[in-house]
C-alpha cells in the first residue's frame, strides 16, 4: 500500500476514534457549536442576519442569486455564507483552546493523544507551537471577500453544484469532486465538492494554514487581524497577482465587510 493511501486511512481512523474517545476524555467541558443544517431551495430560504449575534445555520445546498437586483444579491450572498464562516471560525477557536490546555498537561489520556494526532495529520505538523499557529483564525472579511470573487458572487458552477465558494482544487481521487471545463498543462482539472458550506470553509482555512505559498500569510495573521494589512500576503492565491489583491481590497471596502470581523455565533448554541 502506498504511503499516501496509508496516511489517508490513518487519518480517517483517527477521526473515528477521536469522535468516540475524546468526548469521554473531555467530558462535559468539551465546548462545541450546535449547528443548524438546512438546504436552500430559493433565496427566500436564506435566514436574514439582523445583528452581530448570528445563529449557526449551515446550508447543505445553495441557490442561484442571479435574478435578484445587485444590492439584494450581495446582501443575500453574504447572509448565505456568514453563519458557516462563523461556525468554522468558532470551532477552530475552540480547538485551539483545547490544544493550548492539553499542552500544559504532563500526561495525556488516550483520547487526548488521538485528538492531537488527528490535528497533526490535518495541519501537517507535529510541532506544538506550529500547530497552534496554524489554528489561528483570520478575518471574516477576507473569507467573505474571497468567496465573492472566486464564486462570481455565487454564480459559479462549482459553488452551485459543489458547495465550493473558493474554487478549491482536488488532486486526490478519493475526494468528492467535479470536473472543470478547462485543462491545465494538458491535464484535466477537478474541484472539491463539499457536503455543506462549513466543510468548504474548513478546507479553505486548512489550505491557507498548511500550503507553502501561504506561509507568509500564516505568519502575518499572528501579528494583525487587519484585513488590509493581510491582503498583500495573498498574492499566491491568484495568477492575477496585484490586480487580484486590489479587487479583494475593493470588495471588502465597498461592501463594508470589516463589520463582520466582530460578529459572533449566538452563545445559546455553544454547548
Amino acid at each position: 500500500m502506498k504511503s499516501g493511501v496509508r496516511l489517508y486511512f490513518s487519518y480517517i481512523l483517527l477521526l473515528i476514534l477521536v469522535y468516540f474517545v475524546s468526548s469521554c476524555s473531555f467530558g462535559n467541558h468539551m465546548e462545541s457549536v450546535e449547528v443548524i443544517k438546512k438546504p436552500l431551495l430559493s433565496p427566500k430560504d436564506i435566514v436574514p442576519v439582523h445583528d452581530s449575534v448570528v445563529k449557526p445555520y449551515v446550508y447543505t445546498s445553495v441557490v442561484s442569486l442571479h435574478a435578484l437586483p445587485v444590492p439584494e444579491k450581495k446582501e443575500k450572498f453574504f447572509q448565505m455564507l456568514l453563519p458557516a464562516v462563523l461556525v468554522a471560525k468558532t470551532k477552530m477557536e475552540i480547538t485551539r483552546k483545547r490544544v493550548k490546555l492539553l499542552l500544559t498537561k504532563k500526561e495525556l489520556s488516550q483520547g487526548e493523544k488521538l485528538f492531537l494526532d488527528s490535528l497533526e495529520l490535518k495541519y501537517k505538523t507535529a510541532k506544538p507551537a506550529q500547530l497552534l499557529n496554524r489554528l489561528h483564525v483570520l478575518p471574516v472579511s477576507i473569507v467573505l471577500g474571497q468567496a465573492a470573487i472566486e464564486s462570481g458572487w455565487g454564480s459559479s458552477r462549482f459553488f452551485l453544484k459543489a458547495n465550493n465558494p473558493f474554487g478549491i482544487w482536488s488532486f486526490d481521487k478519493k475526494h468528492q469532486r467535479i470536473a472543470a471545463s478547462s485543462h491545465r498543462n494538458g491535464q484535466k482539472i477537478y474541484l472539491r465538492k463539499f457536503d455543506d458550506l462549513e466543510a468548504a470553509i474548513d478546507a479553505y482555512y486548512t489550505m491557507l494554514a498548511t500550503r507553502r505559498p501561504f506561509a507568509r500569510f500564516s505568519a502575518a495573521k499572528l501579528k494583525t487581524q487587519n484585513p488590509f494589512r493581510l491582503i498583500p500576503y495573498l498574492s499566491a492565491y491568484s495568477e492575477r497577482g496585484n490586480e487580484y489583491l486590489n479587487d479583494l481590497a475593493k470588495v471588502i471596502r465597498v461592501n463594508h465587510l470589516e463589520k463582520y470581523d466582530h460578529y459572533k455565533i449566538d452563545a445559546e448554541y455553544l454547548r
